[in-house]
């Protein structure tokens, strides 16, 4: 099995769902500040903010994507692009809304990083589990009963 290709389909799926959600947030933004009467002071806070508001979903949408790519490229058989990255973002989602804080604090929270770490271990591990599905469901490579090229 050649990674290379695979690897190759993940990074190009991984810069769609990058561009994605950036293209989408920063037509918003443009909109918002075109078309709304903003004080300076909101104005300025608002662009400090627009970086990280653009970065954060893009990268989550990417990673989902790269990995989606990466699971269904092992094989025809197995589930199809759509159908991992619908498995993949259900487990993530399902991760993230039962590791979401209850309340919110003013100061930072030291175990913190757990809410990022948690969805992308359980992405991962419903990536490894989608590539193991596609493996299962390929056919011997001995050739099976009803092969007819024969």
């Amino acid at each position: 099995m050649k990674i290379e290709p695979r690897m190759r389909k993940s990074l190009r799926f991984a810069a769609i769902g990058f561009a994605i959600p950036a293209i989408v947030l920063g037509l918003m933004v443009g909109y918002h500040f075109a078309f709304h009467d903003i004080h300076p002071l909101d104005r300025a806070n608002d662009l400090a903010r627009v970086p990280v508001m653009i970065l954060v979903p893009s990268v989550g949408i990417a990673i989902l994507f790269g990995l989606s790519a990466f699971a269904s490229s092992a094989s025809t058989n197995g589930m199809s692009f759509v159908q991992s990255l619908i498995g993949i973002a259900g487990a993530t989602l399902m991760s993230v809304v039962a590791t979401r804080p209850r309340i919110r604090r003013a100061n930072a929270d030291p175990d913190g990083w757990l809410e990022t770490a948690i969805p992308i271990g359980v992405a991962l591990f419903a990536t490894l589990a989608i590539i193991i599905y596609n493996k299962q469901s390929q056919p011997p490579k001995g050739g099976d009963e009803l092969d007819l090229d024969q």
